[in-house]
């Protein structure tokens, strides 16, 4: 489809999970999908000071860490989901895959925004004390701290195999060193002797306990607003303004992050203790009931899917509360805590005076994407346009599932003024 040997790259096997989604289901006619994926696979993002291939860190990964390693389209965010994104694009439209004729080329845009200006994908984490609270909160709770002194022993031990500083560090330092093995698994390099199938293991332990607590209990549903809520308003509301305006978009896709899929599964409350891997795929398929032929009825349903292994099919995924599939009414009213309100989530701590009108720090979320800045008159109302994509976004339409290919052009986009 992108020529010889497409199938055997990374981005390859992310175009083939997406293609592999289930046909048509019994409830009736797709009308609207949406896709959130991981990236395929890259360079590690770090290395660590004993780490026995730094030395050949230029050989093995001439492009850099946190690249991806077979295809290279220089942009000012990240370049790996960017990939990930055209490959997928140009394996879904042949006319859009390199090597053709000028005359037969037609490229397809991929959008994004800087990273310091996306809070699509990239949540306020680091610019939100009432974030930070919540999860010191959860850090501190008698059974994080119960395990994480039984993991002391094992930190100082990894310490001396990294040269790392771990112990009393936060455990995203411990998850690296796993990322960074795995990484290197990947392509197949030697790990070094240290790096057993139990340490390994129990480093996947304590990458599932951190992630937990970012995204996890304690206060789960407001963490959620401040972070992959943030996505799964968009994603409602993408599909509301479709069928509002009656726009030609039938698919939206989002090329991001381990840690994007990470927090809509919390949104979603479907995290299962499991770091996503490379490809990775996240569906939402919204159907018309059988017999129902008035797309202003609002007799529409959602089915979840996860796809993690390009040998399987797509898992699907019953939203906690409700059946498979989900009417959109009841999955509306079930995820309602998990997104943020319309008026916006203030970032402000608990000890910190609250924001007035004109001044303070402010999450906005609702069909507005979700961003945290002062808020001055400049902020933008919930009913503006929001970033596409931190590291890519690939907004398309395809009229799927038995209905054929339709292109939709930028400028529907312009003209639709929504979240995306």
């Amino acid at each position: 489809m992108a020529g010889p040997g497409f199938w055997g790259h990374p981005a390859g096997r992310l175009l083939l999970l997406l293609l592999l989604l289930p046909p048509a289901l019994m409830e009736g006619p797709l009308v609207f999908v949406a896709v959130v994926f991981r990236h395929g696979d890259r360079a590690p993002l770090v290395s660590y000071p004993t780490d026995p291939h730094k030395e050949a860190v230029s050989a093995l990964w001439p492009r850099g860490l946190g690249q991806l390693t077979r295809v290279y389209i220089r942009s000012t965010d990240f370049d790996r989901t960017l990939e990930s994104a055209q490959a997928n694009l140009a394996g879904l439209f042949p006319e859009a895959a390199p090597g053709r004729p000028e005359s037969a080329w037609r490229p397809i845009p991929v959008h994004t925004v800087p990273t310091s200006e996306d809070k699509l994908l990239r949540f306020p984490m680091r610019s939100c004390p009432r974030y930070h609270e919540l999860l010191r909160e959860a850090t501190e709770a008698a059974e994080y701290q119960a395990a994480l002194e039984g993991w002391t022993d094992f930190l100082i031990r990894l310490e001396n195999f990294t040269g790392l500083s771990l112990v009393g560090e936060p455990l995203r330092r411990a998850w690296k060193v796993l990322d960074t093995l795995m990484c290197q698994q990947a392509h197949g390099l030697p790990l070094p002797s240290w790096a057993s199938p139990d340490v390994l293991q129990t480093l996947a332990q304590i990458s599932a306990l951190d992630i937990g607590a970012h995204v996890g209990p304690p206060r789960a549903a407001e963490k959620a607003q401040l972070t992959g809520g943030i996505l799964l308003d968009a994603i409602l509301s993408n599909f509301s303004r479709v069928q509002r305006l009656g726009l030609p978009l039938k698919m939206v896709m989002y090329s991001a992050h381990d840690s994007t899929l990470l927090a809509l599964q919390g949104a979603l409350g479907l995290y299962d203790g499991h770091t996503p891997p490379y490809a990775a795929c996240l569906g939402f398929e919204f159907r018309r009931r059988l017999g129902d032929l008035d797309e202003d009825s609002g007799n529409i349903t959602i089915s979840l899917f996860y796809r993690n292994d390009s040998a399987s099919p797509p898992l699907p995924l019953r939203l906690p509360g409700c059946q498979a599939p989900c009417p959109l009414g009841r999955f509306h009213q079930l995820t309602a805590p998990a997104r943020p309100p319309a008026h916006g989530v203030p970032c402000h701590g608990s000890r910190e005076p609250a924001a007035t009108a004109g001044d303070g720090p402010r999450c906005w979320g609702g069909s507005g994407g979700g961003t945290c800045r002062d808020s001055h008159p400049r902020v933008l109302p919930a009913a503006t346009v929001v970033p596409l994509l931190a590291g890519a976004v690939a907004v398309l339409a395809a009229l799927s599932m038995g209905l054929g290919l339709l292109a939709w052009r930028p400028g529907c986009l312009r003209a639709w003024g929504g979240p995306v």
